[in-house]
């Protein structure tokens, strides 16, 4: 038994090392893309990635088969030692330049260790100055190179720029204001040490010459010493993973909670199954590569299942995802009423009006500015949406003469008669406004709906009014958000630039906004605008008259607020233009066409619909879409304006302080 045991505690360490590979590897992955626009991120990755390479040279090492292979790896993970200090330094001085210190000689002082770094992988690689001289045995347990004659000068580089690194990171945690931020920057101090600790070649000044096994004490060491490494890289990705992201901090623990639990740590278990399957004795009889791959694909599934079955738990567990407004709007997610939802749920009431009134065709139709738009049918629909634009539907809502010249209604008791349709409108739930309509195919000439069939269509009826009318308040609810979101993502980067910056980033002026430009109903004041193009309430009362282009514009249109908004919108429209000769028909030009003949132009739906070869539905869809861009557009050229205006003030500031002063006190 304790013949096996130093096999098992070299097997033990094997895995050990690899599971910090494995980690290591995911955090680098897990934060590459911030790495390439936050210097502290950049930084990290680096040293991971140079331990990465050290612990896995050293892997392949212990693994290794052929002398030649041996010696390679040993060289190889020079890459790791070599370059770990300078980017060890790197961190600490980008740590430090967090909290607002100036980095003057650091910023020669890390390109230089870089530059040490990169000789002394050079002399590692090619020369015996730094190692030489590898093992005789090198099938030994605790193969290593020699140290050379220059190994004690960069060791003592190695430990003076760790202890420099420790030295920024600590000044760094004494300008940290917050307690956050601080106790933070503090555990990071505590498990600062990390890198250099792992990485450093311990054999090359222990004198194991000529020794072919490590004494069984020592494993032990051995074995503590990586997994206190571990741990302590654990707990410095977890407090760097802040860094360079705007989001709150329990966005960011939750997603660094699920990456590492579905990358890192489900590889890890595989491997661990993998190396304990592969080393034991045959399963129920079956070849050994047979009873690996049925638990190895057993063993990610159960993995995948038990992280998505216990997800929600472990969040509460660890406090990830605790706050009460959290779990509100999680349930808001997922109770959201979409699109698709309310076409299925429609669908199910139209065919339960044809069963109960045995009639082969039903619909309904949601009433909007631009016309009505069905969202559901049930049977044929011979008339199709398009139809829908010839009625008057304004009666709905309003029981005076028709309004828009289109083909009026004809009245039955509590129905509408509309071609070979009976009509009944959906109101809202205070039945102060019409949300839409319910059409079924006329069965007679005239309504017969007996008592007990018209009770049913009275419950049907009001179950589509209340879907309309919940859609109508999610979008309104979503338009809300959608106009916090810049103030929202504002405050977002300045909380976190004030995490570490404190008083200067507080002290800097807020970015310059329109309150109209961020209004949520800014889109649809654009709209309004345009469908009134040429005059009327919704352009001369429109309250993009606020804006500052529009002010700025009154001054060539005969000061006519009316004339200066039609200007900015004509611009905006133009913007949408593509280059080249104009065609009514190719994709690059729908949305310009759909901005000129409909609302310059003036030409009606199923003109514009027919000239662009296209049905009147999709006109809708791409009509919402040109008018997001001219509204793009238009905040595109007020926030240039404000800009403008800021940067006039700024050049004019310097002139009145040259001036004489403009009272007479001196």
């Amino acid at each position: 038994m304790l013949e096996q045991l130093p096999d098992f505690l070299a097997l033990l360490n094997d895995i050990l090392e690899a599971v910090i590979v494995i980690f290591g590897s995911a955090v680098v992955l897990y934060n590459l893309g911030r790495s390439l626009t936050d210097t502290v991120m950049r930084a990290f990755c680096a040293l991971v990635t140079f331990v990465v390479v050290a612990y896995l040279a050293e892997l392949m090492v212990s693994r290794a088969i052929v002398p030649a292979s041996v010696e390679g790896f040993l060289r190889f993970q020079w890459l790791g030692i070599a370059l770990v200090p300078a980017a060890h330094f790197h961190l600490s001085s980008a740590l430090l330049s967090t909290t607002g210190a100036l980095p003057n000689r650091r910023r020669f002082l890390v390109p230089l260790n870089y530059l040490i770094g990169l000789a002394a992988l050079g002399m590692a690689l090619f020369s015996d100055l730094l190692v030489t001289n590898p093992v005789a045995n090198p099938l030994s347990r605790i193969p290593h190179l020699d140290s050379g004659p220059l190994f004690p000068i960069f060791a003592a580089y190695f430990w003076i720029v760790a202890a420099a690194s420790i030295y920024n990171v600590w000044r760094a945690r004494q300008r940290c204001i917050t307690r956050t931020t601080r106790q933070r920057m503090t555990s990071t101090l505590l498990t600062y040490l990390a890198a250099p600790l792992g990485v450093f070649p311990y054999l090359l000044i222990t004198g194991t010459e000529g020794q072919d096994i490590i004494p069984l004490w020592l494993w032990p060491i051995v074995i503590l010493g990586n997994l206190v490494v571990g741990l302590m890289f654990g707990v410095l990705t977890a407090h760097l993973a802040y860094f360079g992201t705007t989001s709150p901090d329990r966005v960011v623990r939750v997603r660094l909670f699920k990456f590492m639990a579905r990358v890192p740590l489900a590889g890890s278990i595989v491997l661990l199954v993998y190396v304990l399957v592969s080393r034991g004795s045959p399963v129920l009889g079956l070849p050994a590569e047979t009873a690996l791959g049925f638990t190895l694909v057993a063993t990610v599934m159960l993995v995948e299942w038990a992280i998505h079955a216990y997800k929600k738990p472990l969040e509460r567990l660890f406090q990830l995802n605790n706050d009460p407004d959290v779990r509100t709007i999680q349930r808001l997610s997922e109770r959201l009423l979409t699109t698709r939802d309310l076409q299925q749920f429609l669908e199910s009431i139209l065919a339960a009006t044809c069963e109960a009134l045995r009639t082969p065709t039903s619909f309904v139709a949601a009433i909007t500015p631009e016309g009505p738009q069905v969202e559901a049918v049930v049977g044929p629909l011979a008339e199709s949406d398009e139809i829908l634009q010839d009625a008057d539907w304004w009666q709905l809502a309003h029981t005076a003469e028709s309004s828009n010249g289109g083909e009026a209604l004809e009245t039955v008791g509590e129905f509408f008669v509309w071609r070979n349709y009976w009509i009944r409108p959906l109101h809202s739930r205070q039945h102060d406004f019409v949300l839409g309509i319910l059409g079924i195919h006329a069965r007679s000439a005239e309504p017969d709906l007996s008592d007990a069939e018209e009770e049913i269509f009275r419950r049907l009826l009001n179950q589509a009014a209340e879907a309309l009318e919940d859609r109508i308040l999610q979008q309104e609810i979503f338009a809300t958000v959608e106009g916090l979101l810049p103030q929202i993502t504002a405050f977002q980067q300045r909380r976190s630039e004030a995490t570490f910056g404190g008083l200067p980033a507080l002290a800097q002026d807020s970015p310059r906004t329109s309150a109209v430009v961020n209004d949520p109903e800014f889109n649809t004041m654009v709209r309004d605008a345009l469908t009134h193009y040429w005059g009327g309430p919704k352009l001369t009362s429109s309250p993009l008259m606020r804006l500052q282009i529009v002010q700025e514009a009154m001054a060539e249109h005969e000061n006519n607020p009316t004339k200066a908004l039609r200007a900015i919108l004509n611009n905006a429209i133009e913007l949408q233009k593509p280059e080249g000769e104009r065609n009514m028909t190719t994709a690059e030009w729908i949305l310009y066409n759909i901005l000129e003949l409909k609302f310059v132009q003036g030409q009606r739906v199923r003109d514009v619909a027919r000239r662009l070869a296209m049905s009147e539905s999709d006109l809708y869809r791409k009509q919402r879409v040109a008018i997001e861009n001219v509204a793009r557009a238009i905040g595109t050229m007020e926030l240039a304006s404000q800009d403008g205006e800021a940067a006039d003030d700024a050049e004019e500031a310097p002139k009145a302080v040259v001036g004489e002063p403009v009272s007479g006190n001196r």
